[in-house]
């Protein structure tokens, strides 16, 4: 029995709007930055709360963010914002702006945020021209992170790619906590970082049958329904010319839409740090879970973004690939209690 064709149907060819993209100098990523793009780290190697961020302005224009806290109480909070030669295939500063700092103290501070821009910036140079299509994990020499480290690659990580930095034996130093992108000039995302925190687990044993709530799904309109006010299902379908989009952006439909689904809004943080991105040629899946911005509040989530057969659709045109996003959004202490029945419910819509 064929599906008929949905009103949340996408067909078209996908524009991507290509102003505004940049790179770090010498950097060749498989997605560029875009104006406004940071990411936040936490960094383990300090006995405090230590957060670094990094923001990519524009072209040559970056910020450089370090934020420590203890029990809640800002420690350190102290930005650098500098420009560097664009012409230059390596990082080369031209100017820089100090704010935060209260003395001598600070020096040791500031000289590390500079050795992360550098160090960062020389270490993925040399990976240009390897495969990102995966996440890459690199064996390094890093004296700061205590010696011999595996850093960890992966592209939709903005500006530097790097997600994860451990040591030899396992121990995580330095991780991505979330990414994402100003909506204005005014927006203050990234300067009123303060850090986030991840809801407490629940004792649910996930090794048990998936149990099944007392309570059943509402459908509310013909592409979402509510689990009373626990979880919510949305599906829906896009359609494009994937050869087309490849051709004009240099990368897959399924990556650009990994680093859409890790970059935070203006409400939440995605955070990256407990993430699962699991993306292969036919399909992509996510599990993470937000952290509101302006509530504390934390939610969970799962989505399954797939390639489907155009048969299913009454007028499918030729040469245009499909797909499907199918996503649950829970509270996240019932999504603890019944993760393995959400999965299921993804599971049994992609079959």
């Amino acid at each position: 029995m064929k599906r008929t064709v949905l009103k949340n149907l996408i067909v078209g060819v996908f524009i991507f709007f290509c102003a505004g993209l940049f790179a770090v100098p010498g950097i060749k990523p498989l997605i560029p930055d875009v104006s406004g793009q940071y990411v936040y780290y936490r960094d383990y190697t300090f006995s405090d709360d230590v957060y670094i961020g990094i923001l990519h302005y524009d072209e040559g224009t970056y910020a450089v963010r370090f934020y420590s806290c203890k029990n809640g109480i800002t420690l350190k909070d102290i930005t650098i914002y500098v420009t560097m030669n664009t012409s230059s295939d390596y990082i080369d500063l031209t100017g820089e702006r100090i704010v935060g700092t209260t003395g001598t103290a600070d020096v040791e501070i500031l000289n590390y945020l500079h050795d992360i821009l550098y160090e960062f910036g020389g270490r993925r140079k040399k990976q240009n021209g390897k495969d990102f299509s995966d996440t890459l994990i690199i064996c390094d020499d890093y004296a700061q992170f205590g010696g011999s480290v595996n850093i960890y690659y992966d592209f939709y990580i903005p500006i530097f790619n790097i997600s994860r930095i451990q040591s030899d034996l396992g121990k995580t130093l330095f991780e991505v906590v979330c990414t994402g992108t100003l909506s204005s000039s005014s927006d203050t995302v990234f300067s009123g970082f303060k850090g986030i925190v991840h809801a407490e687990k629940t004792n649910a044993d996930t090794n048990l049958i998936p149990k099944k709530p007392d309570m059943e799904w509402i459908q509310q309109t013909e592409n979402i329904c509510t689990l009373g006010d626990k979880a919510i299902f949305v599906s829906n379908y896009t359609a494009l010319d994937e050869k087309q989009f490849v051709e004009n952006i240099g990368y897959t439909f399924l990556q650009y839409y990994t680093s859409v689904l890790a970059s935070s809004t203006d409400e939440n943080y995605v955070l990256l740090d407990d993430a699962d991105f699991l993306l292969d040629d036919d399909s992509l899946f996510v599990k993470y879970e937000t952290y509101g911005i302006q509530t504390g509040e934390s939610q969970k989530t799962i989505k399954h973004l797939e390639r489907i057969d155009s048969s299913f659709f009454e007028d499918p045109i030729e040469n245009y690939s499909y797909f499907v996003l199918y996503e649950i959004i829970a509270v996240s202490s019932f999504f603890d209690e019944y993760e393995e029945y959400l999965y299921t419910i993804i599971s049994e819509m992609t079959l």
